[in-house]
Parts: C-alpha cells; sequence; structure tokens
C-alpha cells in the first residue's frame, strides 16, 4: 500500500492499553495485512517484518492508559463481536514457533526484546540507512538509546508522533498522550538531537562520527498535536468510501469493524464528526522525508509542510505541566536556559486534505481525482 517503506521490525510497547493487548492487537492487524496481500495477489517477496515486543511500562512514571476512548482492546472492541482475530494470536508471538514451516505466517519472531531489535537492525544496516518511525509512547526509543547511545545513532532519522507545541494537549490541559505516557523517555529522545545540523556539512559530520565508531547527533523530527490534528477521516468520508467496502477483503473489513467504534462512542465522546489519523499521518511525514538522506529538506518538501527547529525538551516531574512541550518563548538576545541546545524538527503544519486523499486512494481504493480532492 505504500510501495516507498520496506517495514524491517514492529516494536511493540504499552500505550492506550497493556502490553498484554497491544500484543493480540499487533498479531490481528498483521494478519489481516498479510490475509489482504494474499486476496489480491501482492508479490510477497518483500522479506516479513519482526515483530518484537517490548516496555510493559513507562521508565519512571505510573502508566496511563485510555480505554474510555479507545475502548478495553484499544481498538474499539472489535473482538467482542465484529472481529475475532486469529484465536492462536499468543503462540504466533512465541520464538520457538519459528522453527516451524508455516507459509502463511504474517511476521518473523525474536528472543530479543524492542530496544535490542532497533540497535540490531541498525547495526546490521548501513549508517543512516534506516528511520524509525514511533507512533506510542517512546519507552522502546529511549531503552535503545540509553543502552547503546553510538548504535542508535546510526538511525536516519525518528520520526514521532508526539507533544503539543501552542495546542492544548488531549490528555491533560498541557500534555499530548504519547509524550504524557513516558515523559522522561520522550525527554531523553529530544536531547538525542544536541549538535545536529540539517545541512549537507551536518550530514557528513554524522557519517564521519559514525564510520569512526562515535556517537552523531540524531535527526530527531516530531508531528506534534499542532500539526496532527488536520489530518483527517469525516464520517462523509467513511459512508462514501470504507462503508461500502466492508465486505469486500479482510482489510476493509477490519477497517469497518474500528469505524464503528470510531463514529459512535470516539465521535460522542470528543464532541466531533472527524477522526484524527494521527499515525497514519505521521507515516505519511516520514514517506515525505525518505529523499532527504539528512543533508537538508527539498523545495518540494518545504511547500507540503511548515516547521521550527526547537530546543525542545519535555516536562517530567510537573504537577500539571507533565508531558508538556517546553521550548524558550522569550523574545530577543538571551543566553541558553538549559545548556547545550536540543536541536528537533518540529512540524507545525501540513497539508491535511493532501492526506486525506491519499490515505483514502490507499487503503480503500477510493480514486478520489484531483478537482474532487481540491473540493474536500
Amino acid at each position: 500500500m505504500s510501495p516507498e517503506v520496506q517495514v524491517k521490525a514492529v516494536t511493540l510497547t504499552h500505550g492506550n492499553i497493556g502490553i498484554n493487548r497491544v500484543q493480540r492487537n499487533a498479531v490481528s492487524i498483521l494478519n489481516v495485512i498479510a490475509d489482504y496481500r494474499r486476496s489480491m495477489k501482492i508479490d510477497d517477496r518483500m522479506e516479513l517484518p519482526v515483530v518484537a515486543v517490548g516496555a510493559s511500562k513507562p521508565l519512571e512514571v505510573q502508566q496511563v492508559t485510555a480505554e474510555h476512548v479507545h475502548g478495553k482492546d484499544g481498538l474499539g472492541e472489535i473482538y467482542d463481536d465484529l472481529y475475532k482475530g486469529p484465536a492462536d494470536w499468543a503462540s504466533q508471538l512465541l520464538h520457538e514457533t519459528e522453527m516451524t514451516t508455516n507459509s502463511r505466517k504474517a511476521f518473523k519472531t525474536t528472543s530479543r526484546d524492542a530496544a535490542d531489535e532497533i540497535l540490531y537492525q541498525l547495526e546490521k544496516a548501513p549508517p543512516l540507512s534506516i528511520s524509525i518511525c514511533a507512533v506510542g509512547p517512546l519507552t522502546n526509543i529511549a531503552l535503545a538509546y540509553q543502552r547503546n547511545p553510538i548504535v542508535f545513532s546510526r538511525a536516519k532519522r525518528i520520526v514521532i508522533m508526539g507533544g503539543a507545541i501552542h495546542e492544548a494537549g488531549n490528555v491533560t490541559p498541557t500534555a499530548e498522550f504519547n509524550f504524557r505516557a513516558d515523559p522522561h523517555a520522550a525527554d531523553l529522545v529530544m536531547s538525542a538531537s544536541k549538535g545536529f545540523e540539517h545541512t549537507p556539512e551536518g550530514y557528513n559530520h554524522r557519517l564521519d562520527l559514525i564510520q569512526q565508531g562515535k556517537q552523531a547527533p540524531s535527526h530527531i523530527v516530531i508531528l506534534p498535536l499542532d500539526a496532527a490534528e488536520d489530518g483527517c477521516v469525516t464520517r462523509q468520508d467513511n459512508e462514501k468510501y470504507i462503508r461500502p467496502l466492508r465486505k469486500t477483503n479482510s482489510l476493509t473489513s477490519f477497517c469497518n469493524a474500528l469505524m464503528v467504534w470510531v463514529f459512535t462512542k470516539y465521535c460522542e465522546l470528543l464532541n466531533t464528526d472527524s477522526l484524527a489519523v494521527y499515525d497514519a499521518y505521521t507515516v505519511l511525514l516520514l514517506i515525505d522525508m525518505i529523499a532527504d538522506k539528512g543533508d537538508g529538506p527539498s523545495e518540494d518538501f518545504n511547500q507540503l509542510w511548515q516547521y521550527k527547529y526547537l530546543d525542545l525538551r519535555v516536562e517530567t516531574g510537573g504537577i500539571y505541566t507533565q508531558g508538556m512541550c517546553c521550548y524558550d518563548r522569550r523574545a530577543g538576545p538571551r543566553e541558553l536556559a538549559w545548556g547545550s541546545p536540543n536541536q528537533v524538527q518540529v512540524m507545525l503544519s501540513g497539508k491535511g486534505q493532501r492526506f486525506n486523499q491519499m490515505f483514502l486512494n490507499r487503503i480503500f481504493d477510493a480514486k478520489i481525482a484531483k478537482k474532487e480532492f481540491n473540493s474536500i
């Protein structure tokens, strides 16, 4: 569906629900995709992704979840009636089952945990060739950075859905869920950007450091609520493009099961008529950045996204502000507030209509023409 990207690994962490349910959801989704690819006779010579189970709790704070928003299973309670999923989901994750012959596998397993799998994938690949897309709390990413910052810095970039810069939070008045769910991890990952320069000279410097076996600055990119909120699927989209396909194949059937909760409980709770598809919008951002090897964005990219580089920090201990994105907002010359600055690329706006078109066309084959898209 997105041929620009080859998924090497999927790492699981705590999030809207606990890790056990996250594991079931991951197995279900990957099986749905595998069934879809087989039914559509899509070339399956592509290597299967590895699934690595990661952190079950944040680095330091008490775990927070969001069952009241996403349902007790995190997927709108689809397992109650709308979608049963594979009954053997738990055994599919056992690494020992890799020794069995199964031509219908949806993924590969590993004995490594998520943080070690991240490091393993980075170490065996050429430097600055693998991007990490993080759409949950950053615990696994932070653990990988803690365990081996030198290998971690081999990542081309880390594209993150998280944070709220000028907008209000969505889980507290000041914090977005992913950063609030593990603020210590988020703050640590932001710090990996110290010294980053988005220029040809900066890219060559990173490459030189890595080739010398030293830690290089990381390219940290975040898509906060400020930019992510306009990447939506509306109730009208659902009725026109998604519901008519509910019995077409495994993927559209699964997505329709999800949308039942979205356009009843979710929209009612949040008093909205649309779903902001944060995670998919983050993947679009990653795809748009593929051509940028780390030496600077293209003119085309700059037409699609507005951004700033900020010395971004994440509040770890505030009573009212835990998980809040902080940067020095004072105008005029000033001394550095917190020592050596972070250099995080923060997306401030994108083109949500373009996302809507691409999402509906790629996942649901909506065939929205350019003329129709411009009128959305």
